[in-house]
């Protein structure tokens, strides 16, 4: 089925930059459940999904989130290794095997320009291609700000769209994690609670 511009979509901040980038609800509802945890130490995330030209506009839908194992920060210098930059990029091929990596995120307390550069070094090695987006998302604050690699630079997005439609990997990949990560899709699991107590 060929995708097409939702028509059901929450705007936020000004959307008027290309591409236009979509978030699929349960995405964003995932990256907010997991400030909290970023309050303690930075959390990164790998955004899966599809980059596509609908109407003569570059839109980048994200459809799936994967949270990273460890990521360290030191000052402005954020360090994931190798080793755990792989195994998230693998899980996202295995709970997402319909999508691509469209980028990566970061939910932390401070501020995204004060990493500048090592944000810059992260993507050139890790997701380079066109459109790619970084998200900074902060951990106390209701304040995200979305990026895409374009032309070689790294552009700040004056906002992005939520859109909502079924997505039952992003579902199974939260109740999958959530004894890891303390996340919950709540209407699912209310779901699978009340299968279990119907009567014999």
């Amino acid at each position: 089925m060929e995708r097409q511009l939702p028509k059901n979509v929450r705007q936020i901040g000004n959307v008027s930059d290309n591409p236009k980038i979509y978030v699929e609800d349960y995405v964003d509802t995932y990256l907010n459940q997991l400030r909290e945890k970023a309050r303690e130490q930075p959390v990164g995330v790998i955004l899966t999904g599809e980059l596509l030209k609908l109407e003569d506009e570059n839109a980048v839908f994200v459809s799936g989130a994967v949270q990273m194992k460890e990521v360290k920060t030191n000052g402005n210098d954020i360090k994931i290794t190798d080793e755990i930059m792989k195994e998230a990029k693998e899980e996202a091929a295995r709970f997402f095997p319909e999508c691509r990596i469209v980028g990566w995120g970061i939910i932390e307390d401070g501020s995204p320009m004060s990493r500048n550069r090592e944000i810059k070094r992260i993507q050139e090695k890790e997701f380079a291609e066109e459109w790619n987006l970084f998200l900074w998302k902060n951990a106390r604050e209701q304040e995200e700000v979305f990026y895409a690699y374009k032309f070689g630079e790294i552009m700040q997005m004056g906002g992005h769209y939520i859109y909502y439609e079924k997505n039952p990997e992003m579902q199974n990949y939260m109740i999958n994690t959530r004894r890891e990560n303390g996340v919950t899709p709540s209407e699912v699991v209310e779901d699978r609670a009340a299968k279990d107590f119907q009567p014999p």
